[in-house]
This record gives structure tokens, sequence and C-alpha cells, in this order.
């Protein structure tokens, strides 16, 4: 599914959850109708000036407040309007890191391309026939942990981002074509043999790459990779035919390509 298919069921989700929670105190507690307002004014205010961490953190703290006023204190509304007071928050600051998480994913300017890799691989695979002498590169450069870093600064990710793709198209060739396909992970596809992709990785991009720096809040944090490399020939042309078998492949090699920490 897309990501803005995501981010408009998301809408969707938050919408309905605050039409359904109106109307219920609309016929049974109207005395509640202004702190339901109040809550949606504050999560809003929250889902646009906290981080996700934080985020997490509300979701949590207003929980655990919300428990300690209802059980230590003297509650004189009915059971099931404290039990809304209780959950509604929390789950409207849910509903809305979701929204946030998604629109700061759909904004990035390296949007996803997975479809047009898609189209590429299956083509490469067709105009090469299997021959003899004949194959296809394909490397996979995933930045690690990029979701910690999105989760501190969505901006500065992007940012990061995008000097990542920028950096790999600098230094490829015009028969080898790059693909964002995942989050944090850049696809190269080739079917020259001019070059071998993965020493090309090794002697000349890696060191560059792990040059950028994430600029956080608390000063600059280096950057870390791992990569996955398949050569699709005459021999394993079958055994990855489909996109599917051939990116399953790479990611597999991620989690055995071992990050060495600073």
């Amino acid at each position: 599914m897309k990501k803005k298919n995501k981010l408009g069921n998301w809408l969707l989700i938050l919408l309905g959850f605050e039409l359904v929670l109106m109307l219920f105190c609309l016929f049974f507690a109207r005395e509640m109708i202004l702190e339901q307002i109040l809550f949606l004014m504050l999560g809003l205010f929250a889902s646009l000036v906290l981080s996700d961490l934080l985020l997490t953190w509300t979701i949590l703290i207003s929980f655990g407040l919300g428990i300690i006023f209802l059980v230590a204190g003297i509650v004189y509304i009915p059971g099931y309007q404290a039990l809304i007071l209780l959950f509604s928050f929390p789950i409207l600051i849910g509903i809305l890191s979701q929204i946030r998480y998604h629109l700061f994913k759909e904004v990035a300017k390296v949007q996803n391309q997975e479809e047009e890799a898609y189209a590429t691989y299956r083509s490469l695979i067709t105009t090469s026939g299997g021959q003899t002498g004949e194959k296809i590169q394909a490397l996979l450069i995933h930045w690690s942990h990029e979701e910690l870093f999105f989760q501190v600064q969505p901006r500065e990710y992007n940012r990061t981002l995008n000097q990542i793709r920028y950096l790999i198209s600098l230094h490829l060739n015009e028969n080898e074509k790059l693909y964002y396909v995942s989050d944090g992970s850049f696809l190269i596809l080739t079917n020259g043999t001019q070059r071998n992709l993965q020493d090309f990785y090794q002697t000349q991009l890696k060191g560059q790459l792990e040059g950028l720096v994430f600029k956080g809040e608390d000063g600059n944090q280096a950057i870390q990779f791992q990569t996955g490399y398949l050569e699709v020939d005459s021999i394993n042309r079958t055994k990855f035919h489909r996109y599917k078998e051939m990116i399953s492949n790479l990611k597999r090699q991620l989690e055995t390509d071992i990050i060495v920490e600073y």
C-alpha cells in the first residue's frame, strides 16, 4: 500500500473517531463536549511541535495521570464518562502521531519508486533472455537505524535522505538506474558489466556516504549503511525471475551485514 493511501486512511480514522465521540457526547454527555474540543486542540498543537518520541511520552503520561485522578480522587461523573475522559486523549494523540508520521514521509523530496524499480527489473529480466555471459546487477543500500533518526527530527531526516540520493546518483554510470524503494533503502539496477557494483560501493561510495552527518538538536551524528548485492545470470535467473524474490534476497542480506558502532 502506498504511503498516500495510509495517510488518507488515518485521516478518515481521525474524522470517524471525532465524529463518533462528538455524537456520543451530544446525546449522552453534553457537559463533556468542551473537554473533547480542548483535547482536539491540544492534540493538534502537540502533533505540530513535539517529536514522535515526545508524543509517545505524552500518551503514556496523559493515560497515567488520568488513572491517578480517577482512582485517587473523588469522581462525580458516571463511570462511562470517566472512561471516555481517560481514553479519548491518548487515542487521539496516537491517531495524530500516525497522521504526522505518514505526512512527513509523503512530503519528503525523496519519494518511493518501488513501482518504477519493479518495471525496470522486469524489463531487464525480459531483455536479458538468460543468455550465457549476460547478467543483471542489483545493489541495495540501506541507511541503518533510519527510523530512529526520523522520530528524532523528521525535517532533518528528509534533508539527509535527499543528500544520500544525490551522492549516490552523482557516481552512477549512464546504464545504472537508482530507485528509492522503501524507508531508507536505495536500489541500483543495471545489466552493464563495465564494473562490479559491490566493488564500486566498497572502494568509492561507502566512505563518502558515511562522511555524511545528521544534524540533530544535540549536534552532528554519524550515519551508517548496510548493503545487499545480487547478480542474476543464466544460472539463477529462474530463481530470481520476479522482483519480489530479488528484493527479498537483498533485504535478508541487510540482516547479516553487521554494523560496527563508532
